[in-house]
């Protein structure tokens, strides 16, 4: 969405969960914007939330997220917490009038996220969105005009691979079913790329494996794995055209993030974050030569804020459209769903059935 420079109508912001990438990108994008007041912050410690009010300059570090909604000088909420909060704390931000930016990802179950999106459409003159997955930039807008032109050729498969280690290192939120729900590794990612780029599996069938079955917690206890580590997937997308997928977190000599779509001229691959490549048959692997005015580094929080500033207006949300929004969420938590019982059912599962 472009952004206005000329708009500078201040944005009051509270923060319920301020790690991980809210302290890499959200806040740091935040405070690149003009008129962005940082009101308050509320982590899952006093001590980690005023470490945070100190780096970024919030002016009051709360310890009751409740709190926040509660406050008639914050227009909008960043929602960082774990997935298994995110259904409740946005409902009751929307509720309370706050717009709202939930992290990645949307929530733990499909039923959570109707919820969500029920919630939203209540509020109409309320923004909801949701972090985009970072593997749809830089090219975005050039691979939907490409794949709609079909200017590599006629679609005919397209193949994910996501293969790294993941699964090692010390035990995470993501590791445990209580705080993730269904997600699963990068699996939630590459659904929102896919809908994104290709569109929304018609019918799909899945297999899980947890090969690592436990990981030690911070006092050395071994603490049983119950998100699956190796997941295939394979199907057939709205359009026909097949897609098979491969999510591996337990490979140690690779790390592979690509989806490689494969048409009758050749094979567009697509690195994620890193580099888009087309070889034609019989040929190698050479970079795409992208417009420049078709290249759109990671501007979330600036469309985000945009949206908010046109809302304060009374833009109507066709008039302040942000993407992902819940509505675009919930394609992909219904693919989550589907593929989990898919696996635990060991059946061909239609989307429709959702």
């Amino acid at each position: 969405m472009p952004t206005n420079p000329q708009d500078s109508t201040p944005v009051r912001i509270g923060f319920i969960g301020a790690g991980g990438i809210c302290k890499q990108r959200h806040l740091p994008g935040l405070k690149a914007l003009d008129n962005i007041e940082l009101v308050a912050v509320c982590n899952r410690s006093q001590a980690s939330g005023q470490q945070i009010a100190e780096e970024f300059g919030f002016s009051e570090v709360l310890t009751d997220w409740e709190q926040i909604l509660r406050r008639d000088d914050i227009d909008a909420v960043f929602i960082g917490s774990y997935p298994n909060t995110h259904a409740d704390i946005s409902c009751a931000a929307l509720d309370s009038g706050k717009h709202v930016f939930c992290q990645a990802r949307m929530s733990t179950t499909l039923p959570e996220s109707q919820r969500m999106l029920e919630t939203a459409a209540s509020h109409p003159e309320l923004v909801n969105m949701l972090c985009p997955p970072p593997h749809r930039m830089p090219w975005e807008a050039f691979l939907l005009e490409a794949l709609a032109s079909e200017q590599f050729g006629t679609p005919l498969h397209v193949r994910v691979t996501c293969s790294n280690g993941s699964c090692y290192g010390p035990l995470i939120f993501r590791d445990l079913v209580e705080f993730s729900g269904q997600q699963v590794m990068f699996v939630g990612i590459w659904a929102e790329t896919i809908n994104t780029f290709f569109g929304e599996y018609e019918e799909l069938t899945a297999d899980f494996s947890i090969p690592n079955q436990t990981k030690e917690d911070e006092n050395g206890k071994p603490v049983e794995m119950k998100i699956p580590q190796v997941v295939n997937i394979s199907g057939t997308l709205r359009s026909g055209i097949s897609i098979s997928e491969y999510h591996c977190g337990i490979t140690k000599h690779e790390n592979l993030n690509q989806f490689e779509l494969i048409t009758d001229q050749g094979t567009l691959r697509l690195k994620a974050m890193t580099s888009l490549e087309w070889s034609e048959s019989g040929k190698d692997f050479e970079p795409v030569e992208v417009p420049e005015n078709q290249v759109r580094d990671w501007m979330v929080e600036s469309d985000f804020i945009q949206a908010v500033r046109l809302a304060l207006k009374g833009a109507t949300p066709d008039e302040r459209p942000v993407s992902p929004d819940f509505a675009e969420g919930l394609k992909y938590m219904k693919k989550m769903a589907a593929i989990h019982l898919s696996a635990s059912e060991r059946r061909r599962v239609k989307l429709t059935e959702f």
